[in-house]
């Protein structure tokens, strides 16, 4: 017994570890499988949240019909109509000078009793009488402004402003009130959240927090400015600006046509007294001349956001710009045509929001936008025969889609570059001008003439009159800012000479037109991938090549550790030097560093010839610490750099380098040309040495002794690198002479924080992961296979790159792919150091902003909901789906290369 209990024990013990292992190898599993999945899943919620983040950027615009009355006026009666942000209230200002202060009629499922009351659209809360025994013949106004213009039957013209004033109103005073009125069926209508009653002289609603909204209107007229003794006819004007100056106060600019068909510019203009303080208005008036050509009056008179020009536009489609910047001098600047391509009548002309669009519509159903250029800007044979007197031209710059019959009536935003057009078959179309983007359509119930069209103050509501009826809609425009075209094809912005990809989320206006496309923010995430991958891939890739197989184990342990180290430094530490150190020393010295790019390349492979030049015993001696002499080496080639950089910046560069970049007119180009095609040159000269000289070169010296192979070696290096100047020169050379400058390319005007900096730092901070892979791929190649090479008689270098590297190409691959990742959703480093300035050039002295940055920068101050909230979140998608197709092409070839090292 005593025996066989320890043979009994051991297996009882194999079985015990037999079952530990089987369970720790399912525990494994699980734990692996759960995470593998886990992670699948994670990255599929992201991909799903930005996709639901961004959806509603596509989605189409709703219009839901509210209420449709009787309008509450008779054809011509009503001069203006404008409504307050809410759509609970509005002021109309009719022919004869009475403002009237108006309820909007609620729909009859929420107001039944207001409905049995009045058959109108709107309840009059209260009339004024601005104007009395005069009537009212013109009336100018601007999207989104408050003060307006009228010009009367007398030919005087009278400067005004109506606002609306929102109050919060205690629960108590608003219920003491409508206890005070002799009728409070006004009262009972705020039961709930968003209705709305007549209070005092405007309207009050209940908010959904439960607060009491009160709305009144408040309005000022100036006194009449005695223009002309004929009616004025036509007017416009430019909302009045006050100065910083406390001699100065408000100015309005105006431009009239009379009865008399004489065009008047005026300029009206508030003047205090130092010692009263009373204010006296000045105002000057100046006559326009007549357009050259008789096709009768000018149909609309305006004036650009500037009052730089006005615009006399005849129904024939002639327009006339006078410049009248030079008031005692005013010249028609240019006159062009609205309709080139038919013989239509221009039937409507306004400014969209910012008063710098134009946009013309017509009696066969078009619509376009014109806006200002510069004619020196543009030299193709569309703009070779346009001429002007101050150098600017008109241009069509937007075209939409043709109308179902006549133009009738145009409502503009007044919170962004959409529009409404009405046609005379009762059809109203909505579009955005800036990306000529198609909102919707809508069709007043029994059609009929459209003779207003107006969008609400937020884009959520339209009122259209047609046929006596005027109806109210609701709207969901969702986002017409945004389209494909738009976030990744040029386009024509105001003010630009030709379409153009740009990036420009904020502004100090809110009449400025936002831009948002992703072309350069995806370009530079590509420059910035390319620049710093130029850098850090060859140096890491060769790294890890002579620490796999050309070191000492002693040197291979020091240096790796080392380099991995590197990784350790956080991006944020990267980006400070960058930006705070880096960055002003290169700027001081940057034709020495760009000297560097070749003189420390050159003096490295000669300080390698050199090495083979010295004795063999000397050679092998010193082998162990062969890497130690690669410092004084690269100091060398520093220095060189640093001599060598204020003579090339002379030679090359006209004594300045940065004076130069901005001044292509200046000096040659061949200087910026050795820059790229040295490089260039340097492969092309290596070709012809592989497959051209070796085939002579071994035939001739291979049985040489050492000593002479190695100096003919260091000789041809040296007549190579002199071959390699010279073609670039030459190249160079016959490029500036046949009038390519390479300044606007990859050169040009030089930032202080630009691709140089950064593809140097990122460089810096890709080259410890590519390392690492790259090294461990090299080094989990059978030794076998270099063994049967050297076997064979191959030297240690034919090894490495016969054998070693195809073998191993799947791994080194897959560390450039990572070392990608890595360097694309970088953030920090091109956050400090990259100048962020969304720029789509491949300069490498300038800036420039990634995907990464920009939802950095840009995420926190973004309004929720927003088109550039959701552009945002696009940004990220882009991002996303850009990592995963770079991954997967990646996945493809290492396999592919995996199969090859099988074949092995």
């Amino acid at each position: 017994m005593s025996g066989t209990q320890p043979r009994f024990t051991g297996r009882k013990r194999k079985l015990k570890t037999h079952w530990s292992v089987r369970w720790s190898d399912i525990v494994s599993e699980g734990v692996i499988t759960v995470g593998g999945i886990g992670t699948i899943v994670a990255v599929c919620l992201v991909a799903l949240v930005l996709v639901m983040e961004v959806i509603p950027l596509f989605r189409g615009a709703s219009i839901k019909p509210l209420n449709i009355r009787e309008a509450p006026w008779s054809s011509g009666e009503v001069v203006h109509l404008e409504l307050n942000e809410y759509q609970t209230m509005g002021w109309l200002l009719t022919q004869d000078g009475t403002l009237k202060v108006v309820r909007l009629i609620p729909s009859a499922k929420k107001d039944s009793e207001a409905e049995s009351m009045s058959p109108l659209a709107f309840e009059v809360v209260k009339e004024t009488k601005l104007i009395d025994d005069r009537e009212i013949t013109a009336i100018s106004t601007s999207t989104g402004q408050t003060d307006f213009v009228l010009g009367m039957d007398d030919g005087t013209v009278r400067v005004g402003n109506v606002e609306f004033e929102t109050t919060f109103v205690d629960p108590v005073e608003i219920k003491n009130w409508f206890v005070d009125q002799t009728n409070s069926v006004s009262g009972k209508q705020l039961s709930q959240p968003g209705d709305t009653a007549i209070y005092k002289d405007g309207v009050v609603q209940m908010t959904p927090q439960g607060q009491y909204r009160a709305q009144s209107v408040d309005w000022t007229l100036g006194d009449p400015i005695a223009v002309s003794d004929s009616p004025i006819v036509l007017l416009d004007h430019l909302p009045e600006a006050s100065t910083r100056s406390s001699l100065s106060g408000k100015s309005t600019t105006f431009v009239t046509l009379t009865g008399d068909d004489q065009l008047k510019l005026g300029v009206v203009s508030e003047k205090k007294s130092l010692l009263s303080g009373k204010v006296k208005l000045d105002t000057k008036l100046y006559d326009l001349p007549p357009a050259t050509e008789d096709d009768g009056d000018p149909k609309f008179v305006l004036i650009d956001d500037l009052g730089n020009n006005v615009l006399a536009v005849k129904q024939s489609g002639q327009l006339s710009r006078y410049d009248i910047r030079d008031k005692s001098n005013i010249v028609i600047a240019e006159t062009i045509d609205l309709t080139p391509d038919s013989d239509a009548l221009v039937t409507s002309c306004d400014w969209i929001l910012g008063r710098e669009t134009l946009c013309v519509g017509d009696s066969d159903g078009n619509c376009s936008g014109w806006f200002q250029i510069r004619l020196s800007d543009r030299t193709d044979e569309r703009f070779a025969n346009r001429k002007s007197s101050d150098g600017f031209a008109l241009v069509r710059a937007h075209t939409f889609p043709q109308g179902p019959g006549a133009v009738s009536a145009f409502g503009a935003s007044s919170r962004s570059r959409m529009f409404i057009i009405g046609y005379a078959t009762g059809q109203c179309s909505l579009f955005h001008m800036t990306t000529e983007k198609y909102v919707a359509d809508l069709m007043m119930p029994g059609g009929g003439l459209v003779k207003l069209a107006r969008i609400a103050p937020r884009d959520d509501g339209l009122f259209i009159e047609a046929d006596g009826k005027i109806a109210h809609f609701a709207l969901s425009p969702g986002f017409p800012d945004i389209t494909l075209a738009s976030l990744f094809l040029p386009v024509w912005y105001e003010g630009y000479a030709e379409p153009l990809n740009m990036w420009q989320s904020s502004s100090s206006k809110t009449e400025d037109e936002l831009k948002f496309s992703l072309f350069p923010l995806i370009s530079g995430t590509f420059k910035a991938t390319f620049y710093s991958m130029l850098f850090g891939a060859p140096l890491a890739l060769l790294a890890a090549v002579y620490t796999s197989e050309f070191s000492t184990r002693r040197t291979r342990t020091l240096v790796k550790p080392t380099v991995e180290m590197m990784a350790s430094l956080p991006s944020v530490v990267l980006g400070f030097l960058a930006a705070l150190v880096f960055a002003p020393v290169v700027e001081e010295v940057v034709p020495a560093c760009l000297a560097a790019l070749f003189t420390v390349p050159f003096t490295i492979l000669l300080g390698a010839f050199i090495w083979q030049v010295m004795p063999q015993a000397f050679t092998l001696r010193l082998q162990p610490f062969r890497l130690w002499f690669l410092a004084p080496v690269l100091m060398l080639g520093i220095y060189l750099a640093y001599w060598f950089g204020p003579s090339i910046e002379q030679w090359l560069f006209l004594g300045n380098i940065k004076f130069w970049l901005v001044h292509p007119e200046q000096g040659s180009g061949v200087g910026g040309w050795l820059l790229i095609l040295i490089p260039f040159c340097a492969f092309v000269t290596f070709l012809l040495d592989v497959n051209v000289l070796n085939t002579f070169w071994r035939g001739s010296v291979a049985k040489a002794p050492r000593f002479t192979f190695s100096l003919l070696s260091l000789g041809k290096f040296v007549l190579l690198s002199i071959v390699t100047f010279s073609l670039a020169y030459a190249l160079g050379t016959l490029l500036d002479l046949a009038g390519w400058d390479p300044r606007g390319t990859y050169i040009g005007e030089f930032d202080q924080r630009n691709s140089l900096i950064v593809g140097f730092v990122m460089g810096f901070a890709v080259i410890p992961i590519i390392y690492t892979l790259a090294d461990d791929a090299l080094s989990t190649v059978p030794s076998h296979l270099r063994s049967a090479s050297l076997g064979c008689g191959a030297t240690h270098w034919q090894t490495t790159v016969r054998v070693v590297i195809p073998t191993a190409m799947s791994g080194l691959f897959s560390a450039l792919m990572i070392g990608l990742g890595r360097v694309a959703g970088e953030t920090m480093i091109v956050l400090m150091a990259g100048g962020n300035t969304p720029i789509e050039d491949w300069n490498i002295f300038n800036g420039f902003r990634t995907l990464s940055t920009n939802i950095a920068i840009e995420l926190p101050e973004a309004v929720q909901g927003s088109s550039h909230y959701r552009v945002l979140f696009l940004s990220a998608l882009v991002l996303f789906l850009l990592t995963f197709l770079i991954n997967t092409v990646a996945e493809v070839v290492r396999l592919y290369f995996r199969r090859r090292a099988y074949q092995l």
